[in-house]
């Protein structure tokens, strides 16, 4: 009997993996034009008789995509592609990638090659480091901080860098009380903690695209359904986002009001209340991820405020990090929210993680409270802007016009059309040098086949861009957009 019940599952199990595997085989020819709005697919036994499948499993992937908006069923007729670019849902079946490409989102962060050879990589120069005051910091922090490592933490995380956190969000007109900020392990730590304690797999979510991989392979690895909404220069789609929700009554909506990885932009206040408008008529909590949001200039000119400023943590929580800022190894980040939301954050945090990074917690606040991570943010914001002015002007000069952007990290760069920054990507690494293509990286849409993501702090003054304008040349000599390998 047991023997028999095991049989079943497995079958079950590999019925199921057929089923995936013809609906992403599809779904990708859908997204990829192949398949355009329209077109009547084959019938189910004819595709069943072609897989050497059942009718059962091909009728339950169509029925899939459907579910997920690349199809519409008609009665007596067939299934027809209904898909919209703009409101493409994501279709990957495993949130890991069995085979490492030279694309894969893992080679951004583990670095195997020299610095200056990461034109794609999401860390400033370890030149650019405080290191004066890192050292006193740490100096400062040693002797006194042996006590706290005798036992756990409390799972709020350490109070007196609560009640600093508590005075640099009210500088952004967030009132928050310290019990309402829960300190973490990187923002990448808040995301899995807001995650893990609120969805269940298969529970719908909205994704901006393109975003950032972490947050992507969060939730796939999470077994959450993922929809996609489009992100323009001035914030998300709203026509789109309002779309979505009505079809797929999503629990939340992720995404980030200033510097958006990895496109650098900033939401207009008009889209931001907009968002807010939608996450209370269709009861959506806004994860909004502000991770680079110290590296945003202060302007009187243009005001830009973080989601959580207009909303005052009712529906927003939010996500701040000082990895990016002070040292990518110095894991300290932090979310903000609701009473509510917070308790079941820290519960979960008790059982997961237990403990906060107890070390690094006291040096972020030792540094907040002497007053120095203000002015080496200032020092990175003129670092950024000096080399942002002329890494544009470089680019010119090779042919190639970047989205525009005045601050942060990053440089959001289209090769023109027709060209594919995946491939160019690849054709980079046979020569040494590690990109960031938005293509399977950060965005699955047809719109960005040809983007991919420059760290201004790398590509400014680098070698490598004569030899980015020369792949390119190649690509569009060839008229293949640089998908055949060159040999």
């Amino acid at each position: 009997m047991r023997a028999a019940r095991a049989n079943a599952a497995s079958g079950s199990a590999n019925a199921a993996t057929r089923v995936d595997r013809i609906a992403q085989s599809l779904a990708e020819r859908i997204r990829s034009g192949e398949l355009a709005a329209g077109t009547r697919l084959q019938s189910v036994r004819s595709l069943a008789r072609q897989a050497g499948t059942s009718i059962q499993t091909v009728l339950r992937a169509y029925d899939k995509l459907v579910a997920q908006g690349y199809l519409e069923a008609r009665r007596g007729s067939g299934f027809y592609v209904r898909y919209k670019e703009r409101v493409a849902t994501s279709a990957e079946p495993s949130w890991l990638q069995a085979k490492p490409a030279a694309s894969d989102w893992r080679r951004l962060l583990h670095a195997d090659r020299p610095y200056e050879r990461r034109i794609g990589c999401g860390t400033l120069p370890e030149a650019w480091l405080d290191k004066p005051a890192l050292a006193s910091a740490i100096r400062a922090i040693g002797a006194t901080s042996l006590q706290s490592l005798a036992g756990h933490a409390d799972p709020h995380g350490y109070l007196p860098l609560r009640q600093q956190l508590q005075l640099k969000l009210l500088e952004h007109g967030i009132e928050a009380d310290p019990r309402q900020i829960v300190t973490c392990a990187g923002a990448a730590d808040a995301l899995h903690l807001f995650v893990w304690s609120h969805f269940h797999p298969g529970t719908y979510v909205l994704l901006e695209d393109p975003a950032p991989f972490l947050h992507v392979q969060r939730m796939l690895a999470s077994g959450l359904e993922i929809v996609r909404v489009p992100r323009l220069a001035d914030g998300p789609d709203i026509e789109a986002m309002r779309e979505v929700c009505a079809r797929h009554r999503p629990r939340a909506f992720f995404c980030s009001s200033l510097l958006h990885n990895p496109t650098s932009s900033s939401l207009s206040p008009g889209k931001a209340f907009q968002i807010l408008q939608l996450a209370e008529e269709f009861d959506l909590t806004v994860v909004d991820d502000c991770t680079y949001a110290d590296l945003l200039p202060s302007s009187p000119l243009v005001q830009r405020v973080p989601l959580a400023a207009l909303d005052q943590l009712r529906r927003v929580v939010h996500v701040g990090s000082f990895s990016k800022t002070l040292a990518a190894g110095l894991r300290v980040g932090f979310l903000a929210a609701s009473p509510a939301c917070v308790e079941r954050i820290a519960l979960h945090k008790s059982v997961g993680a237990i403990n906060s990074p107890v070390l690094g917690e006291r040096l972020v606040y030792h540094l907040l409270s002497q007053g120095k991570y203000r002015h080496h943010c200032e020092r990175l914001q003129s670092r950024l802007h000096a080399c942002r002015e002329r890494l544009i002007a470089q680019l010119a000069a090779r042919g190639f016009v970047p989205e525009p952007t005045a601050s942060g990290m990053y440089l959001w760069l289209s090769l023109g059309q027709g060209v594919n920054g995946k491939a160019i990507a690849q054709a980079l690494d046979r020569r040494g040098h590690v990109a960031a293509p938005a293509q399977d990286v950060f965005s699955h849409s047809p719109r960005n086949t040809s983007h991919m993501r420059l760290n201004v702090a790398v590509a400014c003054d680098n070698p490598v861009l004569d030899i980015l304008a020369e792949e390119v040349a190649i690509a569009r000599q060839a008229g293949d957009g640089g998908t055949r390998t060159r040999r």
